[in-house]
């Protein structure tokens, strides 16, 4: 019984394999056309992430911990005020830091202890860009002193990948058409195909002061965002 299990693993084991060889080899042996198919899909985004900070420093680690709470508090309420949803804020690093004055070079003096540094970073989704520019201008007019940048981004890109892969295998079978009828041949069938999709946030770099915010609200143009997909697509190939 023991020995009947372990053939069974082994051949398990051995199957995919020897499927792969199997097909490696078929591949070697008939003639085939080789291409490469891209796509592109493109739209509007639809979201925004802002990464947004409140650094606060003190002589006493604890009152710089209790400083930047206190402002911290105070975005989120701010936040939540502009009617972005509990689901769309969130904490994604807080840390406490030790600040030293460094003596001048050549001093034999040590470092020395001069206080401590609160730091508290926010993700935020915005789903409506009707509410990005005010948004901006609220969060350093609350306090928050850290603006790190704007990620625009679509929600939902499962459909626009999918739109990006069929343009890229239209665009495969087009070329190999071509090629197979420059060379006298047919297309007799596909046989692999193997893809690569990219997309990405378009980041906005970003900096702002209070006094930069309470100036004007802040401009921001969505554009267009693209995602681009790639076909490595062999077809099997016959004279016509």
């Amino acid at each position: 019984m023991i020995f009947a299990r372990c053939r069974l693993i082994s051949i398990a084991i051995i199957l995919p394999f020897l499927f792969s060889a199997l097909a490696a080899a078929q591949e070697k042996s008939m003639p085939t056309i080789s291409v490469v198919g891209e796509g592109l899909a493109a739209a509007r985004p639809d979201m925004a992430v802002i990464s947004v900070g409140v650094v606060a420093q003190a002589p006493r680690a604890r009152d710089a911990l209790a400083q930047n709470s206190k402002s911290m508090t105070d975005v989120i309420a701010n936040v939540k005020g502009a009617g972005i949803e509990a689901r769309d804020i969130e904490t994604n690093q807080i840390s406490l830091r030790p600040q030293y004055s460094y003596p001048g070079q050549g001093s034999r003096e040590t470092p020395r202890l001069v206080g401590y540094e609160a730091s508290n970073n926010l993700s935020i989704r915005v789903r409506s860009f009707d509410k990005l520019g005010s948004l901006l201008d609220s969060l350093v007019i609350s306090g928050a002193n850290q603006i790190r940048g704007v990620e625009l981004t679509i929600a939902e890109p499962g459909p626009l990948r999918d739109q990006a892969r069929s343009a890229a295998m239209k665009d495969a079978i087009r070329k190999a058409e071509i090629l197979a009828d420059a060379a006298g041949v047919r297309i007799v069938r596909l046989f692999s195909a193997a893809e690569e999709v990219a997309d990405a946030p378009r980041p906005i770099a970003m900096r702002m002061t209070a006094d930069a915010a309470q100036r004007a609200p802040v401009p921001v143009e969505a554009g267009e965002q693209e995602i681009r997909a790639r076909v490595t697509a062999v077809f099997e190939i016959a004279p016509k």
